[in-house]
């Protein structure tokens, strides 16, 4: 009887039946893994592409200074965004910013102030030049809307998307954040 469990053991190592199998089920979800990884940067890939297209799209226009029949340029810009993107960004979720400038050197620039305390950071009761006319001191001195003629105006789409693969989600986070901007010149219309 010792004699046969060695011959049944080297019989059961020679045996290929259900290797496939096992190989199988090791190999599946590293390549539904792949697969779902693949589509996961293929959708990033595009929505930021889009995204981007988008802005570029909706900066020509507004520098444009174009009043289509029936809507506003504002609104229009919104559109363009919307057409765009193809109906994949949730335009109440994205944030839709356009801050009027009055030269390139502006952007992202400080209200003008006078630094009382000369800390070279504004303090509430220092006095400063209300710039974008909102009545508040501002790290920004860009003005809401599309701007007149010859104005510089910043168009800028932020976007959170989603990630659905879970695995990658655990490495990446819940969502991804696209942010696109161009900066143009009106022309003098």
């Amino acid at each position: 009887m010792s004699a046969r469990i060695p011959m049944a053991i080297r019989r059961l190592r020679r045996d290929q039946g259900g290797a496939t199998i096992v190989e199988f089920a090791l190999i599946f979800p590293v390549f539904i893994l792949a697969v779902f990884g693949i589509i996961e940067t293929a959708m990033v890939l595009f929505i930021s592409s889009s995204i981007e297209a988008a802005v570029l799209e909706a900066s020509r226009f507004g520098a444009t200074g174009s009043l289509p029949p029936g809507v506003s340029r504002e609104d229009r810009v919104l559109e363009i965004v919307g057409e765009k993107t193809y109906g994949l960004v949730d335009l109440d979720q994205a944030d839709i910013q356009t801050l009027v400038y009055a030269s390139f050197d502006d952007i992202g620039q400080p209200e003008p102030f006078e630094d009382d305390n000369l800390n070279t950071v504004y303090d509430d009761p220092e006095p400063f030049t209300d710039v974008n006319g909102n009545g508040v001191w501002d790290a920004d001195m860009g003005a809401a809307g599309l701007g007149g003629p010859s104005d510089v105006v910043v168009y800028r789409v932020s976007y959170d998307w989603g990630v659905m693969t879970p695995l990658i989600r655990g490495v990446l986070g819940d969502s991804l954040r696209h942010i696109s901007s161009v900066a143009v010149r009106n022309e003098p219309f």
